[in-house]
């Protein structure tokens, strides 16, 4: 067989690839929808109700990614979630045909175009392609899945960046477990990001403004070889969610238009260096922690909510000592302050530090 032949359709098949995103991009700036928003309703369209982690599978999300997926389509009328009839403890979620109406007219014109370009082939001619593009489905999901669980060969040190772009507003979302985890204010205006990483090479990916990094695998056993470094650029509004354990996690954020910070997992010690917050600006801990610092300019206000207790509070240089249940403290004027922190910390930690640095 001809190899010329050969690279010239997978040549066009890649093509129709980026065709096809560039179509769903068109299809989500119409409707007011992210490229994510589309890709879950997609999904629901053609293979039905679904649960949210059968979402996250396929779509490669972590659970809090494909949650705000589902709550923004159901709060848009697009889904809604309903009981499952084959168990009435599990939750699926559905799309609602009549306000998908127009979206899926929109989505079919692609198919109907399709349709009368295949008409022009045999029934033979359709089993060979219908065979080939089934084949080419497995084997890009095969590989997708090797690299993703392959150590990478050449792990040691990495650096990955992107352009800003347009971005006023961006989400960084860490997805896997590091031994020492640093986010700091970048010092390049072009660079949306740039982000340096010791040990396994994570896979970094930028979508609907968001900057994803996950570690290949599922195990997560070999974390504490991780190191990474994130630089942020300071002229964008950023919302960082980091998911899973860390020993220690720094935020050099004084420069940065942050939006939202949180952590879920155990972490061993974090440190966060604050600039004057922006609104109402929540920082969250969920899963637990040795020891939390949080510093801010001087008269910023914030309000403390501390759920799961604590060994040793440092509240503006006003020490208590252990504190059970649940725990409110406010800095002056914090009660009528616009803005300010919101920081909650749930799941107990041993000592907790807040306080103002000139």
């Amino acid at each position: 067989m001809n190899r010329q032949n050969i690279d010239s359709v997978i040549r066009s098949l890649r093509r129709v690839n980026f065709q096809r995103s560039f179509f769903g991009q068109t299809v989500a700036i119409r409707f007011g929808l992210s490229e994510s928003d589309v890709e879950a309703l997609e999904l629901l369209i053609d293979t039905g109700a679904s649960t949210a982690g059968h979402l996250s599978d396929l779509m490669g999300l972590t659970t809090g990614a494909i949650t705000r997926v589902i709550d923004r389509l159901e709060q848009s009328g697009y889904v809604r979630r309903v009981p499952d009839p084959a168990d009435r403890r599990r939750v699926i979620v559905e799309v609602v045909p009549e306000k998908i109406a127009a979206l899926r007219a929109t989505m079919a014109r692609v198919g109907e175009k399709g349709a009368e370009e295949i008409s022009h082939y045999s029934e033979a001619d359709l089993s060979v392609i219908n065979d080939f593009l089934t084949r080419m489905e497995a084997i890009t999901h095969d590989e997708a899945t090797a690299l993703r669980d392959t150590p990478d060969p050449t792990a040691g040190s990495s650096e990955h960046a992107a352009p800003v772009g347009g971005l006023e507003r961006a989400r960084l979302l860490f997805r896997s477990g590091a031994n020492e985890f640093l986010i700091r204010g970048g010092t390049d205006p072009d660079d949306l990001y740039r982000a340096k990483f010791e040990g396994p090479v994570p896979q970094v990916r930028l979508r609907d403004g968001i900057v994803s990094v996950q570690y290949k695998g599922r195990l997560q056993w070999d974390w504490r070889g991780r190191r990474a470094d994130i630089a942020l650029n300071t002229g964008v509004a950023w919302d960082i969610e980091v998911a899973g354990g860390a020993n220690k996690l720094q935020g050099k954020l004084s420069l940065l238009d942050l939006r939202s910070f949180e952590h879920t997992g155990g972490v061993e010690q974090i440190r966060l260096t604050l600039g004057n917050p922006n609104g109402s600006v929540p920082i969250s801990f969920t899963g637990g922690a040795n020891n939390i610092r949080i510093e801010r300019p001087t008269g910023s206000a914030v309000r403390l909510h501390l759920v799961g207790g604590a060994t040793g509070i440092d509240f503006d240089r006003q020490k208590l000592n252990a504190a059970g249940g649940d725990t409110v403290l406010e800095s002056a004027g914090a009660s009528t302050a616009r803005d300010l922190y919101q920081v909650e910390i749930i799941g107990g930690v041993n000592r907790v530090t807040i306080v103002e640095v000139d």
